[in-house]
């Protein structure tokens, strides 16, 4: 019996993915979990969805990991710590614009740095559970943890402080994961730790595809769509095979 390859994330890596661009485009070509499993010689248990946050993400694998046996390996394939996840009679619903539009005026709201602090407690949670289960594991930024669109919405952070360069606000977040009590407690289970470049890490999708802009389009479905097409999950899922050793 072939061991399991276990793995959830959100559009990235979502086996049925469509593009909100595009809807004539046939996007069923393998994804990065389908062509890692064939060069691992195993199974795939594919738990991708389009919109997926972290919460998503981590309530996925659990939950699968307590009701499967023979699990070879689990990769956890994170997205925006920001995007909101909400489950309402057994089924997952997911706001990928959460936080990125108007959460500014809305007082009772978390804040980046609070969507920040969650989602390393899912990172290191994981890490553990997975530790304790002896099961194998390798997480990692597929989308930068706070990175994204309509910035500057985000750089407001309420409608009564004053708003903040990108620069600024950048630094400041970055300063917050690397002030985290997890930041030294995440170990090399997780690839390209803490997932920026200007703390030692990587994400995928910024700084293995190419970002957002034209450097990116060899491995991009278009301009406008920036999901991976067939050959950036076949990049993707080499980039991540090379470092399973």
């Amino acid at each position: 019996m072939k061991k399991i390859l276990l793995v959830s994330g959100c559009s990235f890596t979502d086996k049925l993915f469509i593009s909100d661009y595009h809807t004539k485009l046939n996007t069923f070509w393998p994804k990065w979990p389908e062509i890692l499993a064939k060069k691992l010689d195993m199974e795939v248990i594919n738990l991708g969805k389009m919109g997926a946050g972290n919460e998503y993400i981590y309530s996925s694998l659990l939950d699968k990991i307590m009701t499967t046996d023979n699990i070879g390996l689990i990769m956890a394939a994170w997205s925006q710590s920001q995007r909101r996840d909400w489950k309402v009679k057994r089924k997952w619903f997911n706001n990928s614009w959460y936080c990125n539009t108007d959460w500014i005026n809305q007082p009772n709201s978390n804040d980046m740095y609070a969507y920040i602090d969650k989602s390393l407690r899912y990172y290191y949670s994981l890490q553990e559970l997975c530790k304790s289960k002896k099961i194998p594991l390798k997480q990692f930024q597929m989308i930068h943890m706070f990175r994204g669109y309509s910035w500057d919405k985000l750089t407001q952070r309420h409608k009564l402080t004053p708003e903040i360069d990108f620069k600024t606000a950048n630094k400041e977040l970055l300063n917050h994961i690397h002030n985290s009590p997890y930041f030294d407690k995440i170990d090399d289970s997780f690839l390209g730790w803490p997932g920026d470049p200007d703390l030692g890490g990587f994400s995928i999708k910024s700084d293995i595809l190419g970002g957002y802009g034209k450097e990116s389009l060899e491995w991009a479905i278009s301009t406008r769509d920036n999901h991976p097409n067939e050959k950036g999950q076949e990049k993707i899922a080499e980039f991540l095979y090379d470092r399973l050793g």
